[in-house]
């Protein structure tokens, strides 16, 4: 089995858009850290966190180091959800999400964050660059990305460019390997 590392941004962006789905986060900036990702809620309004995020943080503090754990509680005191999500947290919510995806026979749904963010990082891997961030806000995805010269290109895709790309994606993806499409 592949590492997640060698998977490229596609399958390092997958379970941050899981977990996006999983917390019901749809508005969303994804940058790119030294061992991971930082994560930031952009839900206009926010006034407390549901019990599921409650829930994510909980279990997301208990893994992290000290440091990381008071960083992401001053950030929420300061009334920003906004988490890190460290290498090991990304491999943890793939295999989890791995093994969801093999006990449900159903096609993914083309419209989660975790079908998104995966189009992204294919996106991004393609031309072989650097990711910065993504955004996410309403039917508008924006990425940031240094090119293999080091030139920053901010791109913008919506929601149905994003689909057609998926229908792409979904379908060479089913002709190399009908069981893991």
């Amino acid at each position: 089995m592949e590492s997640l590392s060698d998977l490229g941004y596609a399958g390092r962006l997958r379970p941050v858009g899981q977990t996006l789905d999983n917390l019901r986060i749809e508005s969303f900036t994804v940058v790119t850290d030294d061992d991971g990702f930082i994560v930031r809620d952009k839900t206009r309004n926010r006034a407390q966190l549901t019990p599921r995020e409650k829930t994510f943080l909980s279990e997301l503090s208990a893994t992290h180091s000290a440091l990381k754990a008071k960083q992401n509680a001053l950030r929420l005191a300061n009334g920003i959800f906004e988490w890190h999500l460290t290498g090991a947290d990304i491999e943890r919510l793939d295999k989890a999400g791995r093994e969801r995806r093999r006990d449900n026979e159903q096609a993914p749904d083309s419209h989660s964050m975790s079908q998104i963010l995966r189009i992204i990082g294919e996106i991004v891997d393609q031309k072989r660059g650097r990711l910065i961030s993504v955004s996410k806000n309403e039917s508008l995805v924006t990425v940031d990305y240094l090119t293999s010269t080091g030139r920053l290109v901010s791109e913008n895709y919506t929601l149905p460019t994003i689909y057609n790309f998926w229908v792409g994606s979904y379908k060479r993806r089913a002709t190399r390997n009908p069981a893991s499409a």
